[in-house]
């Protein structure tokens, strides 16, 4: 516990994350995902997934016959992802690490495709930080090769997500409580989770979340940089371009 009183995210929360409900984000995603490579094929079948959690898209796609890699930052998280691995017939490889360093971590130009969804991107905290994982992931793409990312927009952030949601579940309780801060446009959102039941008790925890925006054209340009040509923005989970009250943003650019 850090001497806020807070969890470090995904600490208490990892073993808690599918029974939530959260996995139906990654399904969803690699539905989507289908889609997008019509659109923007790519020639290789090596994939990939940053910030992987417990691996439920990485796992997806290792069924489709996939190469994968996950790499997440949450030990707890990798935790889950293992275990949900061993338990299954198709093989992913995980990883721990940090999406804005990857040398030494992962081969260069070793993969055709590589994602990064769930709003992962939201978490980090600065131009800077997002300009080093965009370069960290031309590093590691072949010639040709796919990046696929989504970032939930400030429209969202600030007006949709709502203040105060309460999730129960068995054996679960889950509190969300968040707000909106322009000067900084960050999304604080504590999660409070309590674990057990009404005859023995339950066991509270605290998780700090934090979510920044950024406007789409400085994610854009941050990825030119890097190297990584910009083919399409979408509105979340469609082939259509984003509007003014887009709650998530896809990115699909590729490695030239």
């Amino acid at each position: 516990m850090n001497e806020d009183g807070f969890s470090p995210p995904y600490e208490r929360y990892a073993p808690l994350y599918d029974q939530s409900g959260q996995m139906r984000f990654a399904v969803l995603v690699h539905l989507y995902l289908g889609d997008l490579l019509r659109q923007h094929p790519v020639k290789g079948r090596r994939a990939l997934d940053l910030a992987c959690g417990t691996g439920t898209l990485a796992l997806l796609l290792a069924a489709d016959g996939w190469e994968v890699t996950g790499l997440d930052r949450s030990a707890a998280m990798l935790d889950q992802a293992a275990a949900r691995a061993a338990g299954a017939d198709e093989q992913a490889r995980f990883v721990q690490g940090d999406m804005r360093d990857l040398e030494g971590l992962l081969p260069a130009t070793a993969f055709d495709l590589v994602t990064c969804t769930y709003d992962s991107l939201n978490y980090l905290p600065t131009e800077a930080d997002l300009a080093a994982c965009f370069h960290a992931v031309a590093s590691v793409l072949a010639s040709g090769g796919l990046y696929v990312a989504d970032m939930n927009t400030r429209h969202f952030l600030e007006y949709d997500w709502g203040e105060c949601v309460i999730q129960e579940y068995d054996g679960y309780v889950q509190i969300e409580r968040s707000h909106f801060d322009s000067a900084s446009e960050q999304n604080i959102m504590v999660l409070t989770g309590f674990v057990g039941d009404d005859d023995q008790g339950y066991e509270r925890f605290d998780e700090l979340h934090i979510e920044r925006a950024y406007p789409p054209e400085t994610v854009t340009a941050l990825m030119e940089r890097a190297g990584l040509r910009v083919e399409a923005l979408y509105d979340s989970f469609t082939l259509q371009p984003p509007g003014p009250d887009t709650q998530r943003i896809f990115w699909v650019a590729r490695k030239p």
